[in-house]
């Protein structure tokens, strides 16, 4: 019941402020009358299982570590938002038996044509890689089939984040081609052992596919440089908050594939890039400028200058309304959190409970002391706080829109450095050929 309320609360509400854009692709391909088993990457703790699930017709299920649940509260709430305990050899072998009345619920949701979000990689990191699959939601695929003869199918499903851990970025979620696990069933009757293993091939393939991989650690600075260049050479509708095409993912996939093919074949151009990319992002860092105002020019810019003048008290109103919402999510989520894997989760959960709170309280406060203008004026309150969000955005790219046009009139061999140094960049990417 909790978790139905939630839906309707958390996706159109909640994830609207929190992430700046949501890409959401190719739910098309999902065989959705089929019962399901989706199985992501791990980078956001319980942030990645509700952004898979929540913009599916059906109600969601998923499953967590079982140490989450050692706390009463905590286990009351966790089973009210559909989530299964998996007990995994860290929390004990003997524990590991547990797991048989998890399968038995899980089985008993499959068999009504419903779905499960998995985690197999068994472990939540904060990276661009993947970590060996484990052997949990295979073994788990194979027995709902040969105990109940369910026709389960396997959806691998990419999560990339461009910031996890941070407010108004952005998140890129798309679904793989399904296979079912009737095709695996002969082998499993022979050879277990290998159908487990062939299982997980499948799946890896799939995420290998979908996920956004830098295989070295130590091209990690590298690719986020790049990464960012590549976003700034897009420009996205400004008010547009979810997109259902995959094109920035495969964009940004296609740059990943480029950096791996030359850090395995070509230790020599990965350090001339490395240099080069460093050189740019120096010169824009000691000037105080940014990748975006070198990379394009906003349409209507003048418009945007308007809209800051004339947004102020807007943004005024929309800031003081939502002092609190603003303010207490982020507060006790840096006092409180420690390990970035569960920023997001708490910040939105803290965010989500707190307005649920505090929006009915301002609409009650606003009818007794003003009446019906009171309350009407209360139900802008929503509307106002997020228009200051984007609010913040225009202002912020318009202060650096202008540094930027200055530093072009008064140090005009500069910009054009710049600009000669960004597109040596943009070339020497684009003769990369990972084929």
């Amino acid at each position: 019941m909790f978790s139905r309320f939630l839906k309707y609360i958390v996706p159109p509400f909640t994830f609207r402020a929190f992430f700046r854009r949501i890409f959401y692709s190719n739910l098309k391909k999902v065989p959705l009358e089929k019962p399901l088993l989706f199985v992501g990457n791990h980078q956001n703790s319980f942030m990645d299982g509700i952004l898979v699930g929540s913009y599916l017709p059906q109600p969601i299920h998923f499953t967590m570590r079982a140490d989450m649940f050692r706390k009463r509260f905590a286990r009351f709430c966790l089973r009210e938002l559909n989530v299964a305990p998996v007990y995994r050899l860290e929390e004990g072998l003997g524990n590991v038996h547990k797991n048989l009345e998890t399968f038995s619920d899980i089985y008993d949701i499959l068999k009504k044509n419903g779905n499960f979000i998995m985690f197999s990689e068994g472990i939540c990191v904060q990276e661009k890689r993947l970590q060996k699959l484990r052997k949990g939601t295979a073994r788990l695929a194979f027995g709902a089939e040969e105990k109940f003869g369910l026709d389960v199918n396997i959806v691998p499903v990419g999560i990339n984040y461009t910031y996890p851990a941070s407010f108004r970025k952005e998140v890129m979620i798309n679904f793989h081609d399904s296979f079912s696990i009737k095709e695996l069933t002969e082998l499993y009757r022979e050879h277990p052992a290998k159908a487990l293993l062939a299982f997980n091939e499948r799946c890896n393939a799939g995420l290998q596919k979908e996920v956004i991989i830098v295989e070295n650690p130590a091209d990690d600075w590298m690719a986020e440089k790049l990464f960012v260049m590549t976003r700034n050479d897009i420009i996205h509708p400004f008010f547009k908050w979810k997109f259902e095409t995959d094109d920035r993912r495969k964009t940004e996939k296609v740059l990943s594939e480029k950096i791996n093919h030359i850090g395995r074949t070509s230790p020599e151009l990965n350090g001339k890039l490395r240099e080069k990319i460093k050189v740019y992002t120096d010169l824009l860092d000691s000037n105080n400028l940014k990748d975006a105002n070198v990379a394009r020019k906003l349409d209507w810019g003048w418009l945007r200058y308007i809209a800051v003048i004339a947004g102020f008290p807007v943004y005024v109103a929309g800031i003081l309304s939502n002092l609190l919402p603003f303010i207490v999510p982020r507060t006790l989520s840096d006092k409180l959190i420690r390990d970035p894997r569960f920023y997001s989760s708490f910040y939105i959960t803290t965010g989500t409970l707190l307005y649920l709170l505090y929006f009915p309280l301002v609409l009650i406060l606003s009818g007794i002391f003003a009446g019906l203008t009171g309350l009407l004026l209360a139900l802008l309150v929503p509307v106002a706080g997020y228009l200051a969000l984007f609010y913040q955005e225009i202002a912020k790219e318009r202060f650096h829109t202008f540094r930027y046009w200055w530093k072009s009139v008064t140090d005009k061999p500069l910009v054009n450095k710049l600009i000669k140094q960004r597109s040596e960049i943009q070339a020497m990417v684009k003769g990369i050929n990972p084929a």
